[in-house]
């Protein structure tokens, strides 16, 4: 009886041994998520994100979303030192840092979200990655949100009628946009928006269409001025604590070597171009309209912003990067 006893004491630690086993497999990364429960990224991304490696991991690697663990400026910040494990930034928000993300942010590219993001992250896998712009993470993805537009209470059916209004421009390129144009530049985070409209710091915001639902712009402005040959685009990183990716298991980095890079950007850009549509039909419910650039209009913009692709190639090259092969890499990546 004794040994019987002892054998099966001795199955109980060995289970319960294999139990502590599989459980410590197990991985859970945290997602910092800052831009409300109704935007595409926590919607759409964060979903297909913890789905996929769900399923490539057989369970054991899932994906938790936390909002509110850091502002939006200090995101990259936050995934760097490890308060969150995986996390979404806006380049333009961390001044000085990133150079080379700015190309697909200039006027002229006139394709949708989807199509600039593969595009970007492409060029970023030739050409921008070399210079190491992000450091302590690994970048996951590039990509970028859909086609900018000009937000306002007031209608505006022309560029001129810009000039000396209080304009949210959001940083990055879109910062050298307003100035051609003569706006009265506004930098803030895009949740910071609706407050600054609704109390008379800004009269109108760069923004593309998704945001009018998400952020509930639609709520403040009434007309969205497009220009079908691109005003301006805002780059994103999607990316991971370098100590987290070393201590995966060998099995998940597998999985998150699987996902990442051009069809990421792809399917990023896809949750983004389906959310500017949500925004425009929603906001057209509320008697929002979007008025299309005229070819006079076209013209006087691109006049006007012609001196910005100069200066950007200039920031690409002070990293390194040949800007002119870089660039027409990207033009043929969109054709």
């Amino acid at each position: 009886m004794k040994k019987i006893a002892q054998g099966l004491l001795g199955s109980v630690f060995a289970v319960t041994a294999m139990v502590g086993t599989a459980s410590a497999a197990d991985k859970v990364l945290t997602m910092s998520h800052w831009a409300g429960p109704k935007h595409a990224m926590a919607t759409k991304v964060y979903p297909w994100l913890d789905e996929s490696l769900k399923k490539c991991s057989g369970g054991s690697l899932s994906v938790k979303l936390e909002n509110g663990l850091a502002p939006p400026p200090a995101q990259y910040d936050t995934i760097r030192d490890g308060v969150a494990d995986i996390g979404w930034i806006v380049h333009g928000y961390t001044k000085g840092k990133f150079l080379t993300t700015k190309m697909i942010e200039m006027p002229g590219f006139s394709g949708n979200a989807e199509q600039m993001s593969a595009a970007f992250q492409a060029t970023h896998e030739k050409y921008f990655a070399a210079a190491k712009e992000a450091k302590g993470v690994q970048v996951l993805s590039n990509f970028v949100h859909g086609p900018g537009v000009v937000n306002t209470a007031e209608k505006i059916t022309s560029y001129k009628q810009l000039e000396g209004k209080k304009i949210r421009v959001g940083g990055g390129v879109a910062n050298a946009v307003g100035k051609a144009l003569g706006v009265a530049g506004v930098n803030m985070p895009a949740p910071a928006v609706y407050e600054a409209i609704s109390s008379g710091v800004a009269e109108g915001v760069f923004f593309p269409l998704e945001t009018l639902y998400s952020f509930k712009i639609n709520e403040l402005t009434k007309y969205s001025f497009k220009n079908p040959d691109g005003m301006y685009t805002t780059s994103f990183g999607l990316i991971l604590n370098q100590d987290t990716y070393d201590g995966l298991s060998n099995e998940h980095r597998a999985c998150v070597e699987g996902i990442r890079g051009i069809e990421m950007a792809r399917t990023i850009g896809r949750f983004w171009d389906e959310a500017d549509t949500v925004g425009a039909s929603e906001s057209a419910k509320t008697g929002s309209k979007v008025i299309e650039a005229s070819d006079e209009e076209r013209a006087y913009f691109k006049e006007k912003t012609a001196g910005i692709q100069a200066e950007v190639l200039a920031e690409v090259e002070s990293r390194g990067v040949d800007a002119k092969a870089a660039l027409d890499f990207m033009k043929s990546q969109l054709k």
